[in-house]
This record gives C-alpha cells, sequence and structure tokens, in this order.
C-alpha cells in the first residue's frame, strides 16, 4: 500500500492513498505500508532511488543502516508497534530523504505513524472553514489574506526534513509510553510478590510460574527497547550531519538535539528497569527456594520426630525367644505408649527451639 501526503491549494496537508500507477510530483512523504514491487517500482522511478529490501533492512551493521546514495540519505531504525494489543514488538523502519521528498518503508504498522498522520492533517478541518470565510469576506469587499490563515500568514507547508523529524519524535514518545507501561507492570509484579511473601499458606507452583513469565516478559521487553534506543541512538548524529548538509534551519537542528537527550534519559530509565527486573527475578527465586526449604524441613523434622517410635517398634519386632515383656499382660500397651511418648517429645523440643 501506498500513501502520500501533500498540501492542499489551502496549504494544508492531505493524505491520499494511490491506487493506480502515478504520483503527484507535489508528494512531500510516501509511505510505503508493506508494498508490492509495483509500488516500489513507482516510488524509485519518482525519486530516483533503489528502495531497500526487507532483508536489507534487517541487517544490523551501522554501515547497512546509515548511508547516502544516488543523492539520497537512507536511515534504519526499529520502531515499536502493538502497543495498544498488549503484545508490543519491535520491526525495522526505513526512512529515505530524496531531494523534497520523504519516504518511509515500513512492514508493521507503528501507533506512532497513525498518530504523526493525524497530527500532521489536524488542520483540515480549519482550512475548509479558512477557506469559506475568506470567499465570504471577498464578496463584502475585503481582503481575503486576513481570514485565511491567523495573522493574516498562509499556512506553512511543512518539509520533508520537518516531516522526519515530528515522525522520529512520535516514535521516541510512543518508546516512553512503553517503558512507562513495562514500569507500571514491574510495579505490580513487586506487589504480588511481596503479597504473596506475607501469606501463611505456601504460594502455589502455578503462582510462580505466573510471576516468572510475567517477569521474563518485561526482561525481553526491555532488552528490546535497548536494541530499539540504539538505533535511534545511533540514527542522531548521522541525521543531524544530513540536516547540515541539506542546510535545514536552526529549529529543526535543536529539535534533533533534544531528541538525542530524551533518548540518552530514556537509556538510562532502562538500566534502572533493567535493574528492578533482575532484582524482582533474584527475589521470587529467592522466595521459590525459602519455600522448598521450608517444605523439606517439614520431612526432615518429621523423619527426626518418627525415628524414636520406629526404634522402640523395632526393638519390641525382634524375634527372641526370652523377653521379659512378651508374657507380661501390659506389654502391648507400654510399647504403644513408648512409641506415643517418644514421638511428642521430639516435637515439644523443636517447637521449644523454634524449628517448627
Amino acid at each position: 500500500m501506498l500513501e502520500i501526503y501533500r498540501s492542499d491549494p489551502s496549504g494544508h496537508m492531505r493524505a491520499e492513498r494511490i491506487d493506480g500507477d502515478a504520483v503527484p510530483p507535489d508528494a512531500i512523504w510516501l509511505d510505503l505500508i508493506n508494498p508490492s514491487k509495483a509500488e516500489e517500482r513507482l516510488v524509485e522511478r519518482l525519486c530516483a532511488i533503489e528502495v531497500p529490501t526487507r532483508e536489507e533492512m534487517r541487517e544490523i551493521e551501522v554501515s547497512s543502516r546509515l548511508y547516502s546514495e544516488d543523492d539520497a540519505d537512507f536511515m534504519t531504525a526499529s520502531v515499536v508497534f502493538g502497543l495498544d494489543t498488549g503484545s508490543p514488538a519491535f520491526a525495522p523502519v526505513t526512512f529515505i530523504l530524496a531531494g523534497k521528498r520523504l519516504v518511509t518503508l515500513r512492514y508493521t504498522e507503528p501507533k506512532s505513524f497513525v498518530i504523526y498522520s493525524a497530527k500532521l492533517c489536524k488542520d483540515a478541518s480549519e482550512g475548509t472553514f479558512r477557506a469559506s470565510l475568506a470567499e465570504a469576506t471577498e464578496m463584502e469587499g475585503e481582503a481575503t489574506s486576513a481570514t485565511a490563515a491567523p495573522n493574516g500568514k498562509a499556512p506553512k507547508v511543512p518539509t520533508a526534513d520537518a516531516i522526519l523529524i515530528g515522525l522520529l519524535e512520535t516514535v521516541i514518545d510512543r518508546v516512553a509510553d512503553m517503558m512507562e507501561a513495562i514500569a507500571a507492570d514491574l510495579d505490580r509484579i513487586a506487589s504480588d510478590i511481596f503479597s504473596a511473601s506475607g501469606n501463611k499458606r505456601p504460594t502455589a507452583n502455578a503462582d510462580f510460574k505466573s510471576l516468572l513469565r510475567r517477569i521474563g516478559a518485561a526482561g525481553d521487553l526491555i532488552s528490546r527497547t535497548r536494541e530499539s534506543l540504539a538505533t535511534l541512538d545511533r540514527m542522531m548524529p548521522y541525521l543531524q550531519f544530513v540536516l547540515d548538509r541539506r542546510k535545514s534551519p536552526k529549529d529543526a537542528k535543536s529539535r534533533v538535539k533534544a531528541m538525542s537527550r530524551d533518548i540518552t534519559s530514556l537509556n538510562d530509565f532502562v538500566a534502572f528497569l533493567s535493574n528492578k527486573t533482575t532484582f524482582l527475578l533474584d527475589t521470587t527465586v529467592g522466595m521459590i527456594s525459602i519455600e522448598q526449604n521450608a517444605i523439606i524441613k517439614i520431612f526432615s523434622v518429621a523423619a527426626v520426630g518418627f525415628m524414636p517410635p520406629t526404634l522402640v517398634a523395632s526393638i519390641y519386632g525382634m524375634n527372641f525367644k526370652f523377653m521379659p515383656e512378651l508374657d507380661w499382660q501390659l506389654g502391648y500397651p507400654m510399647a504403644i505408649g513408648l512409641m506415643a511418648i517418644s514421638a511428642v517429645l521430639p516435637l515439644i523440643f523443636f517447637r521449644y527451639k523454634r524449628w517448627l
């Protein structure tokens, strides 16, 4: 699928889906979403570039992710998707600056693209209203320039550089949202762990398995987040270099520097979450060991407690001909009593020592 973004006569951005074999020459942003071969060739002819393949996008070398070719700049980063469905993951997205156009190539549908697209085109309804108002004032003999936009200025059409920077800012915001969700999930896991430790009854194996699965999922997501931030972190200096070469305004460069600072702070937060995940994992494993030791302790105490009765039963179970108690009428009750007393006394001693 190929979606393009271009400005309408009122100067506001519009999104259009291209189903034919022609792309308007005034398109500023071309978004390739799981494209077909025909769509790739269409964009290649228009922008005079070679669109990277899906396998090339997965390359981990910096030279394969950040490079210039055919007067175009190619940048690939891992972008989060599936955050709203509860199954977040990362996939590579390629950003291409070719002249005055931005081309994005992706095989997933990150919510960051939807959010930024809506933000980019949010003034469409305002533009329609302003155009109608301009026509009305023109009929009254007033100047239309005063009502076409606030302060008498026409809406400024964003450049490809500005769209790329805004898109990356939205991507970083989504990563931050995901990390907040991970932090909240880790807080819930910690609450479940420490509330389980306060119960007098042992925690079931199924509960421990559930806790370990949740901790493992959080740890895996944190590691993937670190990888995504690493690709974005490597991308920022290269983007700064590209903007310098393209002579972008100072505002664009300052926004890139702000993104670099955000990525640095997010990396610090990721390190904190990673340490917290390790702590919760160690705590859970420690609780499992404590409960296992408690169970083994009970069996050990029971075995020691039954040793004296077993000794008494073994003595009177011997088949000797001359045993005084064999002819004694109270011999059997005496043996039973000895076994009961020898079982109770160790338990009382263990209670006194607080071993039970």
